[in-house]
């Protein structure tokens, strides 16, 4: 069963409530690090709670839509940013699981010198209005959702370090 939710606009990260913020450096340059997130390149090894992405439109970019199929749920998820190496974000306008009522993923990509070496500091914020339920578990529900962000940033950045060069969709 699908639940609909709020088609919220870009600027909805500059008003939105709540947001649950993951910052990771990556070895690799912000144009490999938007490729592999754009793509899903490989997804299921760095992401532990993915199960398949599914493109529901053929063209890629700003008003792509794709459903993303997670363990425990499954969201339908429309771009607003698509720009190569330095911001990817979508807003979630179906779920499977009724927790928010509006919800983006916005995720800034920085080209950052580590070591000698150009990484990418990786800024993945999801804003969010939760449900009225969701919002009487809103504490346990942020520390769940918070660690599997947060899990899929470290997994991304070991992924990358094993797979440099990859294009492997």
């Amino acid at each position: 069963m699908w639940f609909d939710l709020e088609a919220v606009p870009l600027e909805f990260t500059e008003s939105s409530p709540f947001h649950i913020e993951t910052v990771a450096i990556i070895d690799a340059t912000p144009e490999r690090v938007f490729d592999i997130l754009a793509t899903g390149e490989r997804q299921s090894e760095w992401f532990q709670d993915f199960v398949e992405n599914r493109w529901t439109t053929a063209a890629r970019g700003v008003g792509a839509e794709r459903e993303v199929e997670l363990k425990l749920f499954t969201v339908k998820e429309r771009f607003l940013a698509w720009d190569r190496g330095k911001r990817l974000a979508f807003h979630i306008y179906g779920s499977t699981l009724p927790v928010t009522r509006a919800t983006i993923e916005d995720m800034v990509l920085e080209a950052v010198d580590v070591r000698g070496a150009r990484a990418t500091r990786l800024t993945w914020r999801v804003h969010y209005r939760p449900t009225l339920p969701a919002r009487l578990l809103h504490p346990l529900m942020r520390l769940i959702f918070g660690r599997m962000f947060k899990a899929a940033a470290e997994g991304l950045a070991r992924y990358v370090k094993a797979h440099p060069g990859s294009s492997t969709a």
